[in-house]
Formats: structure tokens, C-alpha cells, sequence
């Protein structure tokens, strides 16, 4: 399998799960917050298994902000829940691939919804967001982060 036809198939798989879940499918109202503190709120209330909080982040996203909904989604995705689930990885992943996608779906509030709850329910892992940060941040590897900042494209 190459990789479009593994992003087909969880797009499939995100269809299917989403027709045969549709209680799973709650409508919330949009909450009266910023785009910025809409991410956040999505975030933690993700993190910390809050559905109706991020049911109502998201819906607020989606009605002022909705690519940072897809981009926050995916971020999340990778940062909280990573190797933990990645069926759940998998199907975030696969959702983010633009409005025409998530259409065939059943729509942007239906995608997130759903998406949102899997994500709440997984397990979590934040071992990759950790490795970020080690990356970016500790002592030893100083000199050989500004080493590869001045590096040209090709030779990264």
C-alpha cells in the first residue's frame, strides 16, 4: 500500500465509523470566546476529558475559524493522544484533507463532533510532544540546533 491508499482507507473508515455512530454525533452551540482561547479550551478540554467544553470550542472554530479547527485537531492529534491510539491518530489525520472530504462525511460539524469524542475517549501519550520539547529546548543539543538552522534545504 502506498500513501494515498492508505489515507483513502481511513477516510473510509472515518465515513463508516461516523454513519454507524450517529449518536455519537452530538450538536453543541458555539461558546462566546476568541478563536486563540477556542484552541486552548479545545486542547485542555480534550486533554482532560471534558466533552462539553470541546464539543462547544469546536463549534465556535467552526463558525469564526475553521482551518485552525482542522490544524488544532491535528496538532492534538499528534501531541496528546500520538502512539497511545493511532487508529484515532489515523482517522484525524485522514479527516484533515479539506472541506470536499469532510462533505462526503457528513459535514464539518458531524467530522468534529465525532472525531472530538474518539479523541476524548483515547488513551493519551504525549512521549512525541515530549521529544519536541526535548529537541527544541535542552542544553546539549544547542550547537547542533544552530548548526542545521543555517543549513540550505537541500542539505537538511
Amino acid at each position: 500500500m502506498n500513501g494515498s491508499e492508505i489515507i483513502t482507507m481511513f477516510r473510509d473508515q472515518l465515513s463508516e465509523s461516523i454513519s454507524n455512530n450517529i449518536e455519537r454525533v452530538p450538536k453543541t452551540e458555539p461558546i462566546a470566546v476568541s478563536p486563540w482561547v477556542a484552541m486552548a479550551l479545545l486542547q485542555k478540554a480534550i486533554r482532560r476529558g471534558e466533552e462539553r467544553l470541546a464539543l462547544g470550542a469546536a463549534a465556535s472554530l467552526l463558525r469564526n475559524a475553521p482551518n485552525n479547527l482542522w490544524r488544532r485537531l491535528c496538532g492534538i492529534a499528534f501531541e496528546d493522544i500520538g502512539l497511545a491510539d493511532l487508529e484515532t491518530l489515523s482517522l484525524v489525520t485522514a479527516a484533515i484533507g479539506g472541506k470536499r472530504v469532510r462533505a462526503k462525511m457528513g459535514g464539518e460539524g458531524r467530522v468534529a463532533s465525532y472525531l472530538i469524542t474518539s479523541m476524548i475517549r483515547a488513551p493519551k501519550c504525549r512521549a512525541a510532544d515530549d521529544l519536541l520539547m526535548t529537541a527544541e529546548m535542552h542544553p546539549e543539543y544547542e550547537r547542533e540546533r544552530l548548526r542545521l538552522t543555517f543549513l540550505p534545504t537541500d542539505e537538511l
